[in-house]
């Protein structure tokens, strides 16, 4: 019989964090694992968990505060009415902030509590919203989790682990095809299309990419610059800032503004570079995603992104908030398209063998079956599993 698992979403907007937890679900085999889902919005990644046929209740989860003993309560009312309702074996938080209500009802059911950890806190973060104890806290990148140690030794000393998040292979596309959906897309047949993709928002390096692009204006011919995403954080006002300062740059007409879609891992194949000028980036959902398209990528040289981009072998890694440096690898690649046509296949290559959503689900599922098999329930920071 497969065992249940409850997974617990914060999912305040539709980021990374829930692209990359619908991906975790897709990953689990049937037979080992069914899961279910409890989101804190009814928004679009509770949608999109509904049309994978997966059940997912709505509970505003929060953090134990004292302050608010009622909601506080009601949170981890709601946890328990799930996971007593599904008869899970074990709780899984897709993220921090979601993670105490579920702690206290794991070590109450005395089933495993798991929690990712996809963006570094400080030490006394981290032991609060860990001091209902857990039993295994998986980082999405080794970046992440050394500094998760360096802040608190004691906390992640043990039960702890890397986990890149996976990413689905997308079929590789026919010249015919590229040239088909750009003009579904209202993009250039033949011109080299630049894109920023994901969540937009300063930290992911908007402003250097604007700069890069205006950089390269004044070199002479320019490559077309495209942003897929949205700033659904604050409902758009990071988008609206940019493409502001892309008409005061005199940048309009080289620029194209997407939007929000859900089908951006798909369309990404359209796009000849993916730039990726994050200034902090525990791992990078649109860095995976333009690997397993097969696109070279350039990016900075911070948090988890060097774990993903070979330097000169799937892609260019300049230093972060140096848009003269990211205009340069960006028209490296512009100007030689053999290059770019070797980096698309070795970045293709490197999604399969490394992140693909296949390998994700069997370590994933083999952590899941050893603390299960051990009824590994949640331990207080700093101590060891009894």
């Amino acid at each position: 019989m497969p065992r249940r698992a409850l997974y617990l979403a914060w999912a305040p907007f539709f980021s990374g964090a829930e692209r990359a937890l619908l991906l975790t679900l897709r990953s689990l085999d049937p037979a080992r694992y069914l899961p279910c889902v409890l989101a804190g919005t009814d928004g679009e990644f509770a949608s999109q968990v509904r049309a994978m046929k997966i059940p997912c209740d709505i509970a505003a989860l929060r953090p134990i505060d004292r302050r608010h003993p009622l909601a506080s309560l009601a949170s981890m009312a709601a946890v328990l009415k799930a996971a007593l309702g599904h008869r899970v074996s074990l709780i899984h938080a897709n993220e921090m902030a979601s993670f105490q209500p579920g702690g206290y009802v794991a070590r109450a059911l005395r089933v495993p509590a798991i929690s990712h950890v996809r963006f570094p806190d400080t030490s006394a973060g981290y032991r609060w919203f860990y001091r209902s104890g857990f039993s295994l806290a998986m980082f999405v990148s080794q970046y992440l989790l050394n500094s998760a140690r360096a802040e608190a030794p004691d906390v992640f000393a043990a039960r702890s682990d890397v986990l890149h998040d996976g990413v689905e292979l997308q079929p590789a596309w026919s010249p015919e095809d590229a040239v088909r959906v750009r003009r579904e897309l209202g993009l250039p047949d033949r011109e080299v299309l630049v894109a920023i993709t994901g969540q937009i928002a300063e930290v992911k390096g908007i402003w250097d990419f604007v700069e890069a692009a205006r950089i390269l204006a004044g070199r002479g011919p320019t490559p077309r610059f495209v942003v897929l995403g949205d700033d659904l954080k604050t409902g758009g006002q990071a988008r609206r800032a940019m493409e502001e300062r892309v008409a005061a740059a005199g940048l309009s007409a080289r620029f194209t503004f997407l939007g929000f879609r859900t089908d951006a891992p798909r369309i990404v194949q359209a796009f000849d570079i993916i730039a990726v000028p994050s200034h902090v980036e525990p791992l990078g959902n649109a860095t995976l995603e333009a690997m397993a398209a097969g696109r070279p990528v350039v990016g900075t040289r911070v948090g988890g992104i060097p774990e993903m981009v070979v330097d000169g072998e799937t892609g260019v890694l300049v230093p972060p908030s140096q848009p003269w440096a990211l205009a340069d690898a960006i028209a490296l690649l512009v100007d030689r398209h053999e290059l770019r046509a070797a980096m698309s296949m070795a970045a293709r290559e490197r999604a399969r063998e490394a992140f693909s959503i296949t390998a994700h689900g069997l370590k994933l599922q083999a952590h899941y079956d050893r603390l299960c098999s051990t009824q590994a329930v949640p331990a207080e920071a700093g101590r060891e599993l009894a």
